[in-house]
């Protein structure tokens, strides 16, 4: 095993005492592209807060039940499986870390070693994730109000569905996230976001990557909430969060029948002291169009790092996005923007 570049306390993967309002673990692998497979998720979350309370968590579609979910897709396909789970506790243990929600769910691990496995009822359809968890982003630290920690890691994937079986490795995210709910929907607010994960080609190291989140309005990035970047060779750095511009679109419709807007080619910049990431997206598979006014979806990437005011060094990659719209008004760009 490699050992972590950073870690993060187990305490931070665990669930609060006294427990939050909700609680989510996420798994992501992006595979090479020769794979096959371009990008699994899955994800198990647990509500506590009562009816007719909103979870933050409903900006990702979650929070309106305790439920697991696998989803994943290739360059002509795409697969999601979810179910709502009946209410009950968490089994949770600190040393050893471990948390266990019937069969459905099983977090264990400790000191960049960890396991997250998802499981339907029936199992017919299940994912087990080994991660060897390489160097953190902390999306969000405001305690009981919402924490939100990623690791970037090299991670061994186990792929069962419907009697086939995957085996892969390669880069991935393990997450937990933990907050608050609040008496009216957030869902309201009149803006989207937009977030990008890059897993670098040719990497000196299997933790390569980077991701970026940011905030827009109307097609333009209004806030570049967070980045950071792990380039070959270098260690991981803070960037000034993602700046997006989209330049090609497509129209989908979500499960409910709502038109929404999927993104085909656009832009990403993260910049820090030490220079400029920059780089190309391009869709590399269907849209899973289950996130509020949005979707999930692989890509490839092409990007320059440009240091030292011109010294530029070029990478490629393959990525995995997310995002969202609140306002409506992503659905109403031109489908070729010219920017």
């Amino acid at each position: 095993m490699i050992a972590p570049i950073w870690s993060v306390e187990s305490k931070h993967l665990l669930p609060m005492v006294p427990a939050a309002a909700w609680d989510g673990w996420f798994a992501i692998a992006i595979p090479p592209r020769a794979s096959g497979l371009r990008w699994c998720k899955a994800h198990f979350y647990h509500r506590s807060c009562p009816a007719g309370e909103h979870p933050f968590s409903l900006l990702e579609a979650l929070g309106e039940q305790t439920e697991v979910m696998i989803a994943w897709a290739t360059e002509d396909e795409v697969a999601v499986h979810d179910v709502g789970l009946p209410e009950g506790p968490l089994t949770c243990f600190s040393s050893p870390l471990a948390v266990t929600y019937q069969d459905n769910f099983l977090f264990e691990g400790a000191a960049g070693g960890y396991e997250m496995s998802f499981a339907l009822p029936g199992k017919r359809h299940s994912a087990n994730f080994r991660f060897e968890a390489g160097w953190p982003i902390w999306w969000s630290r405001f305690g009981r109000m919402i924490s939100y920690v990623g690791l970037h890691s090299r991670v061994s994937l186990e792929l069962a569905d419907e009697g086939s079986l995957k085996l892969l490795d390669s880069f991935g995210v393990m997450e937990h996230v933990t907050g608050a709910a609040l008496p009216f929907d957030v869902r309201r607010l009149p803006v989207s976001y937009h977030w990008d994960v890059l897993a670098f080609e040719d990497a000196a190291s299997p933790f390569d990557s980077a991701a970026g989140l940011s905030i827009g309005a109307g097609g333009g990035t209004v806030i570049p909430l967070k980045a950071a970047a792990c380039l070959p060779g270098a260690r991981p750095a803070g960037m000034r969060g993602l700046w997006v511009t989209y330049h090609e679109v497509d129209l989908d419709e979500d499960a409910l029948g709502n038109t929404i807007m999927v993104p085909l080619r656009w832009e990403g910049l993260m910049r820090n002291r030490k220079g400029t990431l920059r780089y190309q997206a391009k869709a590399a598979t269907p849209a899973v169009c289950i996130l509020p006014g949005g979707a999930m979806l692989g890509f490839d990437f092409e990007c320059t790092w440009t240091s030292g005011g011109s010294r530029k060094t070029s990478y490629a990659g393959t990525g995995f996005c997310e995002y969202g719209d609140f306002s409506g008004r992503l659905k109403g760009l031109p489908l070729r923007l010219n920017r």
